[in-house]
């Protein structure tokens, strides 16, 4: 099979990108061709994706910022303009989990999680919008989960990716004239370090991985598969898809 090649000259912002599905992301896009800005709070995490990316003769500039600070986030998308002139792709992986009952809850954990995993998708994208308008066209790409589409642990969680799911919809609708396409993935449990506990437990690890009908928990690249579908040419009449990436998990209704 040929080389896919579907980036060229493009550049792609990913917020949460110093690991997890972000970095798989970043990874996939610029071995397509991107050019990487990589956005995260964690600055270790966030240089060691764009060494990474250096390693495989890719580019890629790492810029701090923490998402649910509007200034913070119009500045990671100055900078990537400021290094590579164009934003083509915005990828919002930036997002945290979490359990517990609205009454096992504190405010504080209510905020914190739906500051980022919410707030912080709405904050990347106004501000990565007029740039994609410059261009006349655009692809974002969301991350939601299985936990917007059904009742799971996690009353903050699922209320936010549950959030961002309509949030995809009204953003695909306002701006489907302006060619800038917006397509959200429904990741089942994937190997990152969100659910690091799973995976330190062969016991729990194996349970889960029965829970999908494929028998396993998903990796990051396959995540990045579909993300890097979603944002190119190949899915130019798609949006405000909403893409389960679940081994069949939401199908069998566990």
């Amino acid at each position: 099979m040929a080389e896919m090649r579907r980036f060229d000259g493009r550049v792609a912002l990913i917020t949460g990108g110093g690991s997890g599905i972000g970095r798989a992301s970043a990874l996939r896009l610029a071995s397509e061709g991107a050019a990487i800005a990589v956005a995260d709070i964690n600055s270790e995490g966030g240089e060691e994706t764009c060494r990474q990316v250096q390693t495989h003769a890719g580019r890629a500039v790492f810029v701090p910022a923490d998402v649910t600070q509007a200034a913070d986030a119009e500045r990671m998308v100055a900078e990537t303009i400021k290094a590579f002139d164009r934003l083509d792709v915005l990828f919002t992986s930036a997002g945290v989990g979490g359990g517990g009952s609205v009454v096992d809850l504190s405010e504080e954990d209510w905020d914190r999680l739906v500051d980022l995993d919410l707030k912080g998708v709405y904050l990347s994208s106004k501000f990565a919008i007029p740039e994609m308008r410059k261009l006349e066209r655009g692809a974002i790409v969301h991350v939601s989960s299985i936990g917007g589409l059904r009742g799971m642990s996690g009353a903050h969680f699922c209320a936010a990716k549950g959030g961002l799911i309509n949030l995809t919809r009204s953003m695909a609708v306002a701006h489907a004239a302006e060619n800038i396409r917006v397509n959200c993935i429904c990741p089942g449990y994937i190997a990152t370090p969100i659910i690091q506990g799973i995976l330190d437990d062969p016991e729990k690890l194996k349970r889960t991985g029965a829970r999908h009908p494929m028998g396993r928990i998903g990796t990051a690249e396959e995540v990045a598969a579909a993300v890097a579908f979603l944002a190119s040419d190949e899915a130019s009449f798609i949006t405000g898809a909403i893409l389960a990436v679940d081994g069949g998990y939401l199908a069998a209704g566990r």
